[in-house]
């Protein structure tokens, strides 16, 4: 499973063509919003990878390099893990809610 089938992208060869016309109007849009929701998973996903590198790696790992630091750095990721769950499962109710009662 690639890590862009994760984070709800794909490749350009997995990605519908956008249809032109009047008659498939709606369908423009919905493959629009489609593409921006995969390419913003895709840039959320960077970040956290970003992230991660840059406060675990920087907390925990020092030169030289021991074992001992494996822990550390296992430590912080399966934090930023649960920590990103949380808020993205947070983020979608929300998107959800808003969506239904008409906001969105």
């Amino acid at each position: 499973m690639a890590l862009s089938s994760i984070f709800g992208g794909g490749s350009p060869s997995q990605q519908q063509p956008v249809a032109s016309g009047s008659a498939t109007g709606v369908s423009v849009k919905e493959q629009l919003k489609t593409q921006i929701a995969q390419e913003l998973a895709i840039a959320n996903a960077s970040e956290l990878v970003n992230k991660v590198t840059e406060n675990c790696f920087e907390k925990c790992l020092q030169s030289p390099y021991t074992s001992a630091q494996e822990g550390c750095v296992d430590q912080c990721l399966a934090k930023y893990m649960r920590s990103w769950n949380v808020i993205s499962k947070a983020y979608v109710g929300r998107i959800q809610q808003a969506s239904t009662s008409g906001e969105i």
